[in-house]
């Protein structure tokens, strides 16, 4: 069971980092194209300071997962 747990940690923290990756891609190649709309800044600059913490979370889960913190004592 821990090596189900220690695998899923790996994964949460792949998908973390993957999401960040992602996200700030995305909202550099819109807001560098030639024609930027207002509604595309105001989309960017709320949602990378609210998913990027959460994601930030996801990875952490993950590194307590990877690391054995959600382990029963006798397990």
């Amino acid at each position: 069971m821990n090596t189900i747990k220690k695998l899923s940690g790996i994964l949460w923290i792949g998908l973390a980092v993957a999401a960040i990756w992602f996200l700030f891609d995305r909202a550099i190649t819109e807001l560098n194209a030639t024609t930027v709309k207002p509604d595309k800044k105001i989309f960017w600059y709320s949602i990378l300071p609210v998913y990027v913490p959460l994601m930030l979370g996801l990875a952490l889960f993950g590194w307590y997962a990877l690391k054995g913190e959600y382990s029963k004592v006798g397990e």
